[in-house]
């Protein structure tokens, strides 16, 4: 599906809370990924190496991982649209800081370290505040409808920032401090959504004990490692089969094709079949995609594959947070989210930096590592993971549903 068919279903006639706040997680969203294709340009242009493009990328990434607990205990302590608003404004500055381009490059590396730390403290927020605008038993089709969205943004932003930086790469991060900035006014029509405080400490929320927590947050860590390690192989690995700049970005924007146009029909598998066999299965599916890419040759059978990893994705995410929102307490949704959180990013970093240095010593060895974690996430998830709820009858605590008429993917 097009990105524009996803932005004119979101003008169309749903205003509930849910719908500004993924309108503004699209904007948001699209502003960040122009980033992608041009932060290495950026540290090269002030004459970092690449010991010093990898630190540029991977501050940020630490930071977020390192925020995410206790930003979520925060969320829930002072609620949601403080922290939603509040950590955009601050990346929204950050980018404008590093859109003028002045200081050193060690200065602009700690700007953007620090946008890292205040996206670290937003996701938890959105996570949190989708969670408590989802109806129980729905919640699957919610956040995958929160990823069709940023698979949309995936498709649009990097494209604007490869335009921009033909002015000046620094341009790509105006863009992003504008889009975040720009996001702000849908969600400023969110209303504030975190349950009052009970007589339980929220220091005593031992998540650790959750089985509906710690079990998908093993399944998220797992998602965080093979994706994030093909964020550093994948486009070696295309160039190693004689591929161009060209037809990597094109392998990437077709792995977002299907999750745009499944996500919707997907989360609603998701809270309809059993989470304890639908997730371990698309695991094992993801798994074996990634150990076969070593053996291919052939562009076209590869990126057969790779929609194939694309469709058993489509249940990965949304499934495991859907699971972390139904068990986690009303007022320690925020920290449940942080602790979601915590986990995937952890595995980002595991995944592009230990399996991604791999690479040099093996072309096959990220993939198969990949594959076993996700292999060992799949058993975990088959024995304990708990089932879907079943959607409830009745009307819903809030008015929720999606601009889109019935039958159609998102």
């Amino acid at each position: 599906m097009p990105p524009f068919r996803v932005l004119r279903r979101l003008r169309g006639s749903g205003r509930s809370p849910a719908f500004w706040l993924l309108m503004g997680q699209l904007i948001m969203f699209t502003g960040i990924a122009a980033l992608f294709p041009v932060a290495p340009l950026y540290v090269a242009r002030h004459g970092g190496g690449s010991l010093a493009i990898a630190l540029f990328i991977a501050g940020p990434l630490v930071a977020n991982t390192l925020v995410q607990v206790p930003a979520g205990r925060l969320v829930d302590r002072i609620g949601r649209r403080p922290i939603l608003i509040g950590s955009r404004v601050v990346y929204g500055v950050l980018s404008i800081a590093l859109f003028i381009d002045a200081g050193p490059l060690w200065l602009l590396a700690v700007f953007r370290t620090l946008q890292g730390v205040s996206s670290g403290a937003y996701v938890p927020a959105l996570l949190a505040a989708l969670t408590d605008l989802s109806e129980p038993g729905k919640r699957g089709e919610r956040f995958a409808q929160m990823q069709a969205v940023e698979m949309a943004g995936l498709l649009i932003g990097p494209a604007l920032g490869g335009a921009a930086a033909l002015w000046r790469d620094s341009a790509a991060f105006g863009i992003s401090g504008a889009a975040v900035l720009l996001g702000l006014i849908p969600m400023a029509r969110v209303p504030e959504t975190r349950a009052p405080r009970t007589a339980r400490k929220a220091e005593r929320f031992r998540w650790w004990r959750m089985r509906g927590i710690i079990v998908p947050a093993v399944g998220l860590l797992a998602v965080g490692t093979i994706f994030s390690m093909y964020d550093v192989v994948w486009p070696q690995y295309l160039a190693a089969r004689g591929n161009s700049a060209f037809v990597i970005g094109l392998s990437i924007s077709l792995f977002a094709v299907p999750i745009l146009l499944l996500a919707r029909r997907g989360g609603r598998l998701s809270d309809r079949l059993d989470r304890r066999k639908l997730v371990p299965t698309a695991m094992l599916v993801t798994a074996a995609c990634a150990a076969s890419y070593p053996f291919l040759r052939e562009l076209a059978i590869i990126l057969s594959v790779g929609t194939v990893e694309a469709v058993a994705y489509v249940f990965l995410e949304p499934s495991l947070f859907a699971v972390i929102g139904d068990t986690a307490p009303d007022d320690a949704r925020g920290a449940a989210m942080g602790v979601g959180g915590f986990f995937q990013f952890g595995g980002s970093a595991l995944g592009a930096a230990l399996l991604g240095a791999l690479y040099g010593v093996g072309e096959g060895l990220p993939f198969w590592g990949g594959s076993a974690v996700l292999v060992l996430a799949a058993v975990v998830c088959a024995l304990a993971l708990p089932r879907s709820r079943r959607p409830v009858s009745g009307p819903e605590e809030f008015p929720v549903p999606l601009p889109m008429r019935e039958g159609e993917a998102v």
